[in-house]
């Protein structure tokens, strides 16, 4: 029997805290007047991050997005098909209610050009948000996801909306953002984009903890420490992943990262071969990055990917899913204000039984 996931969680903390520390005070105190810090991606995570600062007058703001994916997998033995082709149009409107309170809601219709039958309206999320016991706390349907303040760790395990809360507290002495959710959410069980976990029930709703501190142990080095909590009636036991993350930035071009997972589940249990089911990890390169304001700016990563069915389930990943191991390569271009491309390549295999596969993906987004 497995050792308790808490006391892991604890031990492993601990020693991924004091490695940290050790690093960090490798560092010159004066490379943070030299180096602008600031990396960014502009992924969705960073959205509120660039918002106008005006945006709080305004009694309604509205934001959105035109995206088309197209997805062409090669699997071994088999004739290589175009398995998603996919156009999305969003509206994200805001009521600002006044003293840091708003009313989110985010709302999608997907064209899907591959099965019209699977065309879809989604009201994706729907939440009040404001300043509560020092933090941020969010009620309702809620956006969600694991280290939602990096940028390499950000959401390999979840990614997605929660029906719940969520309270976000940041230390205004160490700069540690503190993040806890409680919600529930869909079974993925049959989710197209990111494999089956076949574990899960088909239709049931799971629920869900998350517990998650984000810590910057110098102007260089940022740690992630998570704890997921994953439950239903028809699981055989409660799920529970611990996952810790390290983000280094060399310069302004490069930063390294890694993160790491392992489930309290056994992966014989499940009627998987392959123990690698219980973890996940990515090992992740970054060489600059986009700025949608900023034409002819682009970003490029190569990373390595595991993800073990029984320690991510909902991951961010448009290219790498739940089951799969391998080399994932990409590129993100800004050809002109808010208007993105981005192609990427992967080359690996299912974790279970070896089997090899390629896969492209390519988006085209224009962001408002």
């Amino acid at each position: 029997m497995k050792k308790n996931i808490l006391s892991q969680l604890l031990v492993i903390g601990l020693l991924t805290i004091s490695m940290t520390t050790v690093s960090a005070q490798s560092i010159q105190a004066n490379e943070a007047n030299d180096i602008d810090l600031e990396i960014s991606t502009e992924d969705e995570k960073n959205d509120d991050k660039i918002a106008s600062k005006d945006e709080h007058k305004d009694i309604l703001t509205i934001k959105g997005l035109t995206r088309y994916d197209i997805r062409r997998d090669n699997v071994e033995g088999k004739k290589g098909e175009t398995k998603k082709s996919l156009l999305r149009m969003r509206l994200e409107p805001t009521l600002n209610l006044g003293d840091d309170w708003k009313i989110k809601n985010r709302v999608d219709v997907d064209i899907n050009y591959k099965d019209r039958d699977e065309d879809h309206f989604y009201n994706r999320m729907l939440y009040l948000q404001g300043p509560a016991f020092g933090g941020t706390i969010s009620l309702g349907k809620i956006d969600y996801a694991d280290f939602a303040n990096m940028e390499i760790g950000y959401g390999m395990i979840y990614d997605d909306y929660l029906k719940g809360g969520k309270f976000t507290y940041k230390d205004a002495k160490s700069d540690i953002v503190y993040t806890t959710a409680v919600g529930n959410f869909d079974s993925p069980h049959n989710d197209k984009n990111n494999g089956m976990l076949k574990n899960y029930p088909e239709y049931d709703a799971m629920h869900y903890v998350g517990l998650q501190a984000e810590i910057p142990m110098s102007d260089k080095l940022m740690t992630g420490v998570a704890y997921h909590n994953v439950r239903s009636g028809e699981l055989e036991e409660i799920q529970q992943i611990l996952e810790i993350a390290n983000e280094y930035k060399f310069d302004n071009n490069f930063k390294l990262g890694a993160i790491y997972a392992m489930s309290n589940l056994d992966s014989s249990d499940y009627g998987l071969k392959d123990n690698n089911q219980e973890k996940a990890y990515v090992m992740q390169l970054n060489y600059k990055g986009i700025k949608r304001s900023e034409p002819n700016t682009f970003g490029t990563w190569v990373a390595y990917k595991n993800l073990g069915q029984l320690s991510t389930f909902v991951p961010t990943y448009t290219n790498s899913f739940v089951g799969e191991k391998g080399f994932e390569l990409g590129t993100k271009y800004i050809f002109a204000k808010n208007l993105t491309g981005e192609i990427s390549y992967f080359n690996g295999k299912n974790i279970d039984n070896n089997k090899e596969k390629t896969r492209w993906f390519g988006r085209v987004e224009y962001r408002f």
